[in-house]
């Protein structure tokens, strides 16, 4: 039996449920969808379930458009969606999971800020020391 540590707790556990309409979703896409998403824990501990939809667009005229994949994460907090089309499902995967990377991550950085922990200095406060500092020229 393999040492347990803090973070393989059922607490940290995350439920990821995939589902296709007019595509079956196998299980090389099943584990490279867990693999992608669990990069996703870093920004929020709070979502426990993913729930992730593969859809195929048959209209053999829309072949940019064709599949889609549409990411929802729910657990405590908001709920976090995200949706992307793509002439494949690994590259509209790819487009879902940046879209939703981006919406945790800005969400984590307002919660951060908002509690008071690092909080960031302005541009002004930060610049404000070095506006007495003259800088010359090598050239000179």
């Amino acid at each position: 039996m393999e040492p347990r540590t803090p973070q393989d707790g059922p607490e940290n556990e995350m439920e990821i449920v995939v589902t296709g309409r007019n595509i079956d979703a196998p299980a090389r896409y099943r584990e490279h969808i867990a693999l992608r998403l669990a990069r996703l824990k870093r920004y929020s501990s709070h979502v426990v379930r993913f729930d992730v939809m593969l859809d195929h667009e048959t209209n053999s005229h829309l072949p940019a458009t064709s599949h889609r994949v549409e990411i929802t994460g729910s657990g405590r907090g908001p709920t976090m969606r995200a949706e992307a089309h793509g002439p494949d499902i690994s590259a509209a995967l790819e487009l879902a999971v940046g879209k939703l990377e981006e919406r945790l991550r800005r969400n984590h950085d307002r919660r951060l800020i908002h509690h008071g922990r690092h909080n960031p200095t302005s541009v002004a406060a930060a610049t404000a020391a070095l506006s007495g500092i003259h800088t010359t020229d090598p050239s000179d």
